[in-house]
C-alpha cells in the first residue's frame, strides 16, 4: 500500500533492484555517466570506474602474492568471500573447496584444537574486535603444521558488523627453529656441566665398586662354613654404602633424563618446583661449590602448571649464571640463595647471588637474544632470552633486580596448578608375595638385566628369559602362554614397539599382558608410543619390591 511519498514494498524492492543493477553496471564499466538529480546534467564516471578497477587490481596483486593467507568471511562465518592462493601452499588443499563448503576449514584443524579455535572465533563474531591464536592443521599427506591466525572485525559507519577479515601465517618452521635453539642452549648448559656431572657420578660409583670388591674378597676368604652372624657383620656396612652410592647415581641419571627431553614435545602439567630445583642444583653443583655457599629457603608451595623439561632449563640457566657471576676461590665469602614462596595465586621462585651485579645501563637488555657480557666462548647470549620466552609461554613472569657490587636476583612467578592437575600419582606399594604362581616372560638385550630380573622373581614365579624380541615372538607363535611379559622398550634388532605390534597380530590375547621396561624413551617415536599407547611401563632402575607388586597386580 502507498500513500503520498510512502513507497509500497513492491516499489521499494524495485528501487533496490535498480540501485544494485546501477552499481553493478558502474563497477563493470557498462555505463559511463549518470544524471545529476539537481542539474539534470550527465556526470562522467570513467575516472571513478578506472580508480575502482585499479584499486581492485592492486588488492588482488597484493593478496594473491603474499606468502600468508588473507581471508574475508561473512559476519556469521558461514560464507567464505575471499581466500588468497597461499592457502593451497600451506594447507595442501584447493581453495575452491572452501568456497564450496566453508565448514571444511574446521575439518582441516586437528581435533584437539578445534574447540579452542571455535571459541576464539565465537568471541570474534561477538564483542571482541580481534583474536590472535595458534593452532595445528593436517595436510592431506599427513604432515602437521602450526599456523598463527589473526582475525579482525570490519564495521560500517553505523557500527554494524559487515564482515570478518584475517591473516594466517605458517609458524611451523619458526617453531622448529625455536625448539632447536632451546635444545642447543640446554645442551650447551649440560656441556658446561659435563665435567661436574662426571665427577658427581664417579664419586658414588667409586664407592659402589670399592665396597662390592670388599664384599667379594671377604666372601672368598671366609672358608667353607662361615657363621651367618659373621657374614652379616662383615658385609652389612659395605652393602649399605654400595646401595647408597648406587642411589646417588640413579638420581643423577634421572636428572640428566629430565634435561635430555625435548621440551617442545612435553605437555604442561602440575609439577613440583622444589623437586625440579633440586635436580637443577645437582646438575650445577660443580659450578656452584667452588664459588659460593648454597642456601636453600624452600617455603611450602603448591604445584605449578609447567613443563618439567622447560622449567628445569630455566632453573639450570639461572643457577649457572649466578655461579658465573662470582669469581672462583672465595666460596666462603659468597652466597647463592634459592627460595620459594606463595604470593596469592602465584608461586615465586628466586635465584639470587652476591656476585658482581649488572650495571643499570644494560639491565634492561639482559633478556635480549644474543646479548651477553660473558667472554667469547663462555656464553651464547641465548640463555636468558630463552628463559624469558619459556616462562612467558607458561603464563608466568621472569624479572630481575640487580645492584653493581651487591649481586643479582632473578624472580620467576608461575601460576598455581588447578586442583585436578595437582593430584599426585599414587605410588606403587610393595605387595606381599601372595597369590598364584605366574609364568613370566622377560625380554631384554642386556644380559645383566635378564639375570637380575630372574633373580628377583624366580622364587615366586616361573621365569622364561630371552635376549631378543624375535625369540619371544617365536615362543608366543608356538602357543606358549605367559601371564606377564616384561619387555625392554629400546632393543637393537627389534624394538619393544615393533614386538608389541607383531604380538597384537600373532597372539592378540597377550597384548594386554605386556609391561615395558625402559631406561629412557629418548627417540621421538618412543616418546609418542608411550604417550599414545595405554600400556604400563616401569623405568629402570626399578626397585625389586615395586616390580613384584606390579606383577602380583596383573595376576589377580
Amino acid at each position: 500500500m502507498t500513500t503520498g511519498a510512502v513507497l509500497s514494498t513492491r516499489d521499494l524492492a524495485q528501487r533496490l533492484a535498480e540501485a544494485e543493477a546501477t552499481i553493478e553496471a558502474l563497477l563493470s564499466g557498462q555505463i559511463d555517466a549518470v544524471v545529476d538529480s539537481k542539474t539534470q546534467t550527465p556526470v562522467l564516471l570513467s575516472k571513478a570506474q578506472a580508480a575502482l578497477r585499479e584499486s581492485n587490481e592492486k588488492f588482488h596483486q597484493l593478496a594473491d602474492n603474499i606468502t600468508d593467507v588473507f581471508w574475508i568471511r561473512s559476519p556469521d562465518m558461514r560464507e567464505v568471500q575471499y581466500i588468497s592462493p597461499a592457502f593451497e601452499r600451506i594447507w595442501g588443499r584447493p581453495v575452491e573447496s572452501l568456497y564450496a563448503d566453508p565448514k571444511l576449514w574446521t575439518d582441516y584443524i586437528l581435533p584437539e584444537d578445534r574447540d579452542r579455535v571455535a571459541s576464539a572465533f565465537a568471541i570474534l563474531m561477538g564483542d571482541a574486535p580481534s583474536v590472535d591464536l595458534e593452532y595445528r592443521i593436517a595436510r592431506p599427506d599427513g604432515e602437521i603444521r602450526w599456523v598463527r591466525s589473526r582475525g579482525f572485525q570490519v564495521r560500517d559507519a553505523a557500527g554494524v558488523l559487515i564482515r570478518l577479515i584475517g591473516i594466517i601465517t605458517d609458524t611451523t618452521e619458526p617453531r622448529r627453529l625455536q625448539a632447536q635453539l632451546m635444545v642447543s642452549d640446554r645442551m650447551a648448559s649440560v656441556g658446561t656441566l659435563a665435567a661436574g656431572v662426571a665427577h658427581e657420578i664417579n664419586n658414588p660409583l667409586a664407592a659402589v665398586i670399592a665396597n662390592l670388591e670388599f664384599i667379594a674378597e671377604s666372601l672368598g676368604s671366609m672358608g667353607s662354613q662361615p657363621s651367618a652372624a659373621w657374614v652379616l657383620e662383615e658385609i652389612k656396612e659395605p652393602l649399605e654404602e654400595a646401595r647408597e652410592g648406587a642411589q646417588r647415581v640413579r638420581l643423577i641419571v634421572r636428572d640428566l633424563k629430565i634435561f635430555s627431553r625435548s621440551p617442545a614435545d612435553e605437555p604442561s602439567d602440575a609439577v613440583d618446583v622444589k623437586a625440579i630445583m633440586e635436580s637443577s642444583v645437582r646438575m650445577a653443583w660443580n659450578e656452584i661449590r667452588h664459588r659460593a655457599r648454597l642456601v636453600k629457603d624452600y617455603g611450602v608451595v603448591p604445584a605449578v602448571r609447567a613443563n618439567e623439561a622447560r622449567l628445569g632449563q630455566v632453573f639450570l640457566n639461572l643457577l649457572i649464571n649466578a655461579a658465573q657471576a662470582i669469581p672462583e676461590g672465595r666460596a666462603e665469602h659468597h652466597e647463592i640463595r634459592v627460595s620459594t614462596r606463595l604470593d596469592g595465586e602465584r608461586v615465586i621462585i628466586e635465584v639470587g647471588d652476591t656476585g658482581s651485579g649488572i650495571p643499570p645501563e644494560i639491565l634492561g637488555r639482559v633478556f635480549d637474544a644474543f646479548f651477553t657480557t660473558k667472554p667469547i666462548g663462555v656464553g651464547t647470549g641465548l640463555g636468558l632470552a630463552i628463559c624469558h620466552r619459556i616462562v612467558t609461554h607458561l603464563g608466568g613472569e621472569l624479572t630481575v633486580e640487580s645492584e653493581p657490587g651487591r649481586g643479582t636476583t632473578f624472580r620467576v612467578a608461575l601460576l598455581v596448578a588447578d586442583e585436578a592437575e595437582s593430584k599426585e600419582p599414587v605410588p606403587v606399594k610393595p605387595a606381599p608375595v601372595v597369590g598364584r604362581r605366574g609364568r613370566i616372560l622377560v625380554v631384554d638385550d642386556e644380559e645383566l638385566i635378564l639375570h637380575s630380573v630372574q633373580r628377583m622373581l624366580f622364587k615366586e614365579h616361573d621365569v622364561v628369559a630371552v635376549s631378543a624380541a624375535a625369540e619371544a615372538l617365536a615362543l608366543c607363535a608356538r602357543g606358549e602362554a605367559f601371564d606377564v611379559i616384561l619387555c625392554d622398550l629400546m632393543m637393537p634388532d627389534m624394538t619393544g614397539m615393533d614386538f608389541h605390534g607383531e604380538l597384537s597380530r600373532i597372539a592378540p590375547e597377550m597384548v594386554d599382558r605386556v609391561i615395558f621396561m625402559t631406561g629412557g624413551a629418548f627417540t621421538a617415536k618412543a616418546q609418542q608410543f608411550l604417550s599414545n599407547t595405554p600400556i604400563e611401563h616401569i623405568e629402570k632402575p626399578f626397585h625389586p619390591a615395586n616390580l613384584r607388586a606390579i606383577i602380583q597386580r596383573h595376576l589377580r
